[in-house]
């Protein structure tokens, strides 16, 4: 069963983990996406990590589904191709890693040592704003997708936190391309990493 009980540092990293506000560059100063904390192990001393391992994203089970104003949803124009995926799990990998190591404090590592934090997500839905099929059509960044993040340590894979979060991917007013998707989402997963440097530097400093 969960255990619902929070200490101050792994509550400050895991809340803000992969927390992103609203957006394509997600300011700090912005209120945070929704997040739901499903489990924190208590009195977990991060002071030790500075090392993250990450897991290739698991989208085996990532559901597309249709914005609520879409009638009659073609399947075939909202499902993921295998091209998609491949290009989702390849630009976590690449993009989280390039935020994570951006500010010179932390680096991914493929081995799972004494000072390494792992990293396992699960993409469980993707939402977006247009079909491909629809060429011109503007929208307000690309869509929303749901995820459920599991953070472990890496050497003895003891479960350290669970949580979930539903957030927008985008901010900017822009045409339905691939190019503009796929850029949304290579910033999103950018600013994932980076918001993880960050935090658990401000959780270690506490």
């Amino acid at each position: 069963m969960y255990h619902h009980s929070h200490s101050p540092l792994i509550r400050s990293l895991l809340a803000l983990l992969l927390l992103a506000a609203a957006g394509a560059a997600w300011p700090q100063a912005l209120a945070p996406a929704p997040l739901t904390v499903i489990y924190t192990k208590p009195a977990v001393d991060l002071a030790r990590y500075n090392e993250f391992r990450i897991l290739p994203l698991n989208v085996s089970g990532t559901r597309v589904i249709p914005p609520v104003w879409v009638e009659n949803a073609d399947p075939r124009e909202w499902a993921l191709t295998r091209e998609n995926r491949e290009f989702l799990a390849t630009t976590f990998a690449s993009a989280v890693r390039d935020g994570i190591e951006s500010g010179g404090k932390y680096k991914v590592v493929d081995d799972a040592g004494m000072q390494t934090l792992q990293l396992e997500v699960r993409l469980i839905s993707l939402t977006p704003w247009a079909s491909r099929e629809e060429r011109d059509v503007s929208t307000r960044g690309s869509g929303e997708l749901t995820f459920e993040a599991h953070v472990r340590d890496a050497r003895t894979a003891e479960l350290l936190a669970v949580f979930r979060g539903t957030q927008d991917v985008g901010k900017d007013f822009q045409e339905n391309t691939a190019f503009n998707k796929q850029s949304d989402v290579t910033e999103h997963f950018t600013t994932w990493g980076r918001n993880i440097s960050q935090r658990l530097a401000t959780a270690q400093a506490r």
